[in-house]
């Protein structure tokens, strides 16, 4: 992480936290357009196929969601003052910048 942070500063949101946060965001979407796809498939063979795609995007996510809850980048079951505070602080980062 050593080049992103000298290339972005220590003040960016490429840590792995934010990069971890966008990956469960980019799992989701994608095992659910791979479910969308295996419940309109005509084949059972394609159908197979699909479902297999979602079972591994679920089975990388949950992993991913455990790494995430254990380094102290995700809190499930958080309080909502916290999560909403930390989301405007993280969005002052963005904007600040540019302002």
């Amino acid at each position: 992480m050593g080049m992103i942070k000298n290339l972005f500063g220590d003040d960016s949101l490429t840590d792995d936290k934010y990069i971890a946060l966008n990956l469960l965001g980019s799992g989701k979407a994608s095992a659910a357009a791979y479910l969308a796809a295996t419940l309109e498939s005509a084949t059972p063979e394609i159908r197979h196929l699909y479902s297999n795609f979602c079972t591994q995007l679920t089975q990388s996510h949950e992993a991913l969601t455990a790494l995430a809850i254990d380094r102290g980048w995700y809190s499930a079951y958080g309080e909502p003052k916290t999560t909403l505070k930390e989301v405007v602080h993280d969005s002052m980062k963005i904007i600040q910048p540019h302002a």
